[in-house]
């Protein structure tokens, strides 16, 4: 998920807490019950008012929508990518991508130690892959580190049959090789 989605997701879940404990605390009291009826009645009989409220409203409902189709799209794209043959259909896990896309950035000989992987949606049926990369000290960066990018792009595409849009690589932590002593 983007940054700006994250940040709609926390103000929407936290206006919704909020709602539904001002909802509890009205149904369990009469005299809450009768003030919010009041201020109800005050915000209707201001049109002003009213435009604002029914303005807050729409952009929270907005955001829920937003909210709840991307967290659809997500979930659905953890379980697995679905590609149809002419004897039925081949599910592809998220966890088997993640591992071909591992092995390719770790057989691509260029100074990779250790990675993680997480794999997004992107436009269009493609993926998105992110690598989170460990490597070794002795290795130039940027050159591996495209190495590491070409073969992940091809062997996710070769053996799933799925196109990546992009590769990201996060150089996490870079290896310190220890002095020998003898």
């Amino acid at each position: 998920m983007g940054r700006f989605v994250r940040i709609v997701n926390i103000i929407l879940y936290f206006f919704l807490s909020l709602m539904s404990l001002l909802g509890i605390a009205i149904l369990l009291s009469e005299e809450l019950m009768s003030g919010a009826i009041t201020l109800l009645v005050r915000i209707v009989s201001k049109p002003r008012s009213k435009i604002i409220f029914v303005i807050i409203f729409c952009i929270l409902f907005i955001g829920a929508i937003t909210s709840l189709v991307n967290n659809i799209l997500s979930g659905r794209l953890r379980r697995a990518r679905v590609t149809e043959s002419q004897m039925g259909s081949i599910d592809i896990g998220i966890d088997a991508i993640e591992s071909v896309a591992l092995n390719a950035a770790q057989s691509a000989q260029a100074g990779v130690k250790a990675a993680k992987a997480h794999i997004a949606p992107f436009k269009g049926d493609r993926l998105s892959v992110r690598l989170s990369v460990m490597a070794y000290s002795n290795v130039e960066l940027p050159a591996m580190m495209a190495r590491v990018q070409e073969r992940v792009k091809k062997d996710v595409e070769r053996y799933t049959g799925i196109e990546v849009a992009e590769v990201i690589i996060r150089v996490s932590r870079v290896d310190t090789i220890a002095a020998r002593i003898e």
